[in-house]
This record gives structure tokens, C-alpha cells and sequence, in this order.
């Protein structure tokens, strides 16, 4: 799997009836579905988020395992997370059911809100893949 599979599959998912995406407004006034792909710069301060947003990082994680007969088994790690910023919504109790019937190896930790932080919940999502040994 890479990022473009993994954002259109979380993507596909929670914009399902009932879409459970929030919204992002640019500085502009245009409004764009608050599902971000975190690389060098993480979403730009200036634009606003209501509701469910969705971040993951550009890259995953890489877990290697010892080598068998040319191979080696890399375990990619993908961390996306979930954040309500509308509190009196519970977008974020769905999107998890949804997520770890979509994703049941993942691995959730939940975050409750308080007073400094919105709720929250990390998933941390493994691929497995094989990979030939690098000869040098």
C-alpha cells in the first residue's frame, strides 16, 4: 500500500453515508474535506478545521525482520489520525468503529478531550510487504 491507497481508502470510508470528514475553510473562503497528508509541513496555521479532521503521514514507519532466503519481511507502519474539533458531535466514535473494521490489525489509542486538547484518536496501521535483500 502507499499514501495515495491508504488516503483514498480512509477517505472512501469516512465520507460514506453519513460523511463524518469535516471541513476545512482556506483563508480565501473556499472550503476543502479535512483529510491531510502530513509530509514536510503539517496544515498551514491560517486554515481553519470544523468537525472530524484526518491527518497521516506522508511516509510510514519501516519495520524490518531477519532475512529468509533472499527476502526480508518489512512491516509499514501507518499512522493516521482523527481529531474532533466540534465537540457536541460524535463523528469520532464512528469514524473509529469504522476504521477497525477496516483496518483490524490496526492498533487505536484513544485520547479523551479536556481543557488543552481536542479528542482524539491515533491508529497506527501495519502493511506487510516482502522485499528482496540489497546487494552490495
Amino acid at each position: 500500500m502507499n499514501i495515495m491507497q491508504l488516503r483514498e481508502a480512509i477517505t472512501e470510508l469516512l465520507s460514506s453515508s453519513p460523511n463524518l470528514i469535516g471541513t476545512y475553510t482556506l483563508p480565501n473562503g473556499s472550503t476543502l474535506p479535512a483529510v491531510y497528508v502530513v509530509g514536510q509541513q503539517s496544515v498551514p496555521k491560517e486554515w481553519k478545521v470544523k468537525g472530524l479532521e484526518v491527518t497521516m503521514r506522508q511516509f510510514p514507519e519501516l519495520t524490518p525482520s531477519s532475512p529468509l532466503g533472499g527476502t526480508v519481511k518489512v512491516s509499514q507502519l501507518w499512522e493516521v489520525i482523527l481529531v474532533q474539533y466540534t465537540t457536541n458531535e460524535n463523528n469520532l466514535a464512528v469514524a473509529m468503529d469504522r476504521m477497525v473494521r477496516r483496518f483490524p490489525d490496526s492498533t487505536p489509542r484513544y485520547f479523551p478531550g479536556d481543557d488543552i486538547a481536542y479528542e482524539r484518536c491515533r491508529f497506527v496501521i501495519p502493511d506487510l510487504i516482502l522485499r528482496h535483500l540489497y546487494q552490495i
